[in-house]
């Protein structure tokens, strides 16, 4: 048996890689490599946004203290894993739909839209006290922080219009596996500001 190295211990690399657990049977090898792939592109995403969520609980609590600098640097470090995340939905492009379709049925109920991480970092971001509330000593929102959050909000717009994207490819108009309208779900997610929002048919420019 192979030793681990510091490096593998330090990340635990044993426990990491055994974690992408297809439940297609081995005896389909094409479909055990679509759905791994699936898997890992999900769990590496949960990953980043698990740490999104510390990095926007230390900006909250920098703001309250006054420290401007360091609130902008970590809500500037939540849209820089924001923007990775987005990217990351690209890698679902190597994904045809027929190929997802032979392993959906093997998702049961399962979602993306019932990810808990994913859902309480957007709701914070949308709070309009995400930096705290404004107090005696702080009572107005410091520049810099506002900026980076303006940033931050635009960032999870993106992600969503490329999620919309990308299960409109995937699935068409067919319901979401947790039991969602799938893309008009979706789009009812979407909190574009006026100016950005799509024009309908019938509206007055």
């Amino acid at each position: 048996m192979r030793m681990e190295t510091p490096y593998a211990c330090y990340l635990r690399l044993s426990v990491l890689l055994d974690l992408q657990r297809p439940r297609t049977p081995d005896e389909q090898p094409t479909q055990w490599a679509d759905e791994h792939f699936f898997i890992t592109v999900h769990q590496s995403a949960e990953v980043l946004v698990s740490h999104a969520l510390v990095e926007l609980a230390r900006a909250s609590e920098d703001a309250q203290a006054g420290k401007d600098a360091r609130a902008a640097a970590a809500l500037h470090r939540v849209t820089a894993l924001l923007d990775v995340l987005e990217h990351h939905l690209a890698l679902l492009d190597h994904l045809e739909p027929d190929s997802f379709a032979a392993f959906r049925p093997l998702l049961d109920n399962a979602s993306g839209a019932q990810s808990h991480q994913f859902a309480d970092l957007f709701h914070r971001i949308a709070a309009a006290d995400v930096l705290g509330p404004p107090t005696d000593s702080l009572p107005a929102r410091q520049p810099l922080a506002t900026a980076a959050l303006q940033a931050l909000r635009a960032a999870v717009i993106r992600w969503q219009i490329r999620h919309l994207l990308l299960v409109e490819r995937m699935i068409g108009d067919q319901p979401g596996t947790g039991g969602t309208s799938g893309l008009a779900h979706l789009r009812a997610q979407i909190d574009l500001p006026p100016r950005e929002r799509p024009a309908r048919p019938g509206d007055v420019s």
